[in-house]
């Protein structure tokens, strides 16, 4: 095809601009408000595509003359007609002439791909950053039945998987060469937290996580997927009572709270800065904890801060950190969350579903936990369980599964300690990190991964919930644009410094 001239895109788009005002001034008496917005959208792509054909011909089709010379010396000939490659932007598609430069037994050059940074596939960078969007918050076949909605574009779910597996190959070099958070923004207590979350998984790979089963035993439907979190807080000092409170009385809390010139105000929630988030099913937790603990590093080069690990029991991932933090100093906190849960299990074998005797036995407990006390609450319910007489067989089994868990996890609760260091005690974030970047896209009724597929998505959903997606996008366009036309970019005279073509 020939070469898109400025002046016929130009006409055209003054074609499309007064069709569109020529149809609101015919269709407004007999149309409702939604059925002429619908139209003017569309009419406005239509707009959009005409201009797109105006860029592509201001462009040009690339001829750098009649032949280009390449660094190894092979000398490449104009051809002398053009070749055309499809577009799909989000106004719509268009083919784009190219001029073409070949010699035998090397492929042809194209140079106006390396002067205006196509992509690889055919659709458009913009166009795959919203596949990329959709796709990693619905399923494919949703996304797909959005794009056609709002563009009226058509595309294969299969292919928003494609995209969305290759818009992550730049996960590790993005983060590898990302400047860490403003110093001024940062809070004074490094704080990471690891967790593990299941992904369902597809039968082929179901099977190679346990490919033999034992008697009676049931095949594995998901693959656990890793998290972690790094990010930095202000040290925030509470007292036991307003923490106990808080998780055993939060209607009295709220009160206090809202009354005025009370001396015991409750403390302001902590707050994480700069979140960064990872969720993997293919990487190992030792590398996970890897990832987070040199990002933890990066944020805190000259070991000023405090180094603090807050995680619920998984004694695997306490007994992995560690080992990987072996000569470092940090502080382990287990989530206190999971405490109180333990001591409701208990009080509520012993006095009943969430009745009053039970609660305050939950806030007595809680109170001396958080003062220090661990040893006599661990104490007090060997006693209950050596000398009451009549217990029953779930009182026991709550008592000595509590008294297993504390005594387990004793080292990592040291909560006067961390409460007068201002630390925090709650593994919110890794947690709410689990459902929002894994399960509130990766579960769902019918969804099955592969663990390829799986992996790209929530590394994706990992940029994304990190507040990381607009940096790595342009990243992610960075690094195309150097591995497809790093060695064509000098020839052509064109800068490869990315950072200068980028819209004001």
């Amino acid at each position: 095809m020939p070469a898109y001239s400025m002046e016929e895109s130009l006409l055209e788009g003054h074609v499309e601009v007064k069709k569109l005002f020529e149809f609101v001034e015919d269709n407004a008496a007999s149309m409702d408000a939604y059925t002429m917005e619908q139209n003017i959208f569309f009419k406005i792509l239509a707009i959009g595509l005409s201009a797109m054909k105006g860029y592509f011909a201001q462009k040009g089709t690339g001829d750098v003359g009649a032949s280009l010379d390449l660094e190894d010396g092979t000398v490449l000939k104009r051809q002398k007609s053009p070749s055309d490659r499809n577009y799909f932007s989000v106004f719509g598609k268009l083919s784009v002439p190219r001029t073409c430069y070949r010699a035998d037994g090397v492929n042809g050059v194209m140079p106006l791909d390396a002067q205006a940074n196509l992509p690889e596939r055919s659709y458009s960078y913009l166009l795959q950053e919203w596949m990329d969007l959709l796709s990693i918050r619905d399923s494919f076949g949703e996304s797909s039945c959005t794009l056609q909605k709002l563009l009226n574009l058509k595309i294969h779910p299969s292919r928003y998987e494609v995209v969305n597996q290759e818009s992550s190959n730049s996960y590790d070099e993005f983060y590898e060469s990302k400047e860490p958070p403003s110093p001024e923004s940062e809070g004074s207590v490094q704080v990471i937290g690891f967790d593990g979350k299941g992904v369902p998984v597809i039968k082929q790979e179901a099977a190679k996580i346990q490919a033999r089963l034992g008697k009676g035993e049931k095949r594995q439907k998901t693959k656990e997927a890793i998290v972690g979190v790094s990010y930095t807080v202000d040290p925030k000092v509470r007292t036991p009572r307003e923490v106990a409170e808080n998780l055993v009385y939060p209607e009295k809390s709220k009160e206090e709270t809202d009354t005025p010139n009370k001396q015991d105000v409750k403390a302001s929630p902590i707050r994480a800065s700069n979140p960064r988030r990872i969720a993997s099913l293919e990487r190992s937790k030792k590398d996970v904890m890897m990832e987070i603990l040199k990002d933890a590093k990066v944020r805190n080069p000259d070991n000023r801060k405090s180094l603090v690990a807050v995680m619920d029991g998984a004694l695997c991932l306490w007994s992995l950190l560690s080992t990987v933090l072996a000569g470092v100093k940090w502080v382990g906190i287990l989530d206190i969350i999971h405490v109180v849960e333990y001591l409701w299990k208990v009080a509520n074998s012993l006095y009943g579903e969430n009745t009053r005797e039970g609660k305050k036995w939950v806030y007595d407990h809680l109170m001396a936990i958080l003062q220090g006390r661990v040893g006599r609450v661990i104490g007090g319910m060997k006693q209950i369980l050596n000398k009451r007489k009549k217990l029953k067989s779930g009182q026991k089994k709550a008592l000595r599964e509590t008294i297993k868990y504390f005594e387990n996890h004793r080292q990592w609760m040291r909560y006067d300690e961390y409460l007068a260091s201002g630390y925090p005690i709650g593994s919110g974030v890794v947690e709410s990190t689990c459902g929002h970047t894994v399960k509130k896209r990766m579960e769902g009724t019918g969804r099955r991964w592969s663990i390829k597929g799986a992996e790209s998505t929530l590394l994706l959903r990992s940029v994304y919930t990190s507040n990381d997606w607009d940096v790595y996008w342009e990243n992610h366009r960075q690094q195309e644009q150097k591995r497809q036309y790093g060695k064509i970019l000098p020839l052509l005279a064109c800068s490869d410094d990315f950072s200068k073509n980028k819209a004001a």
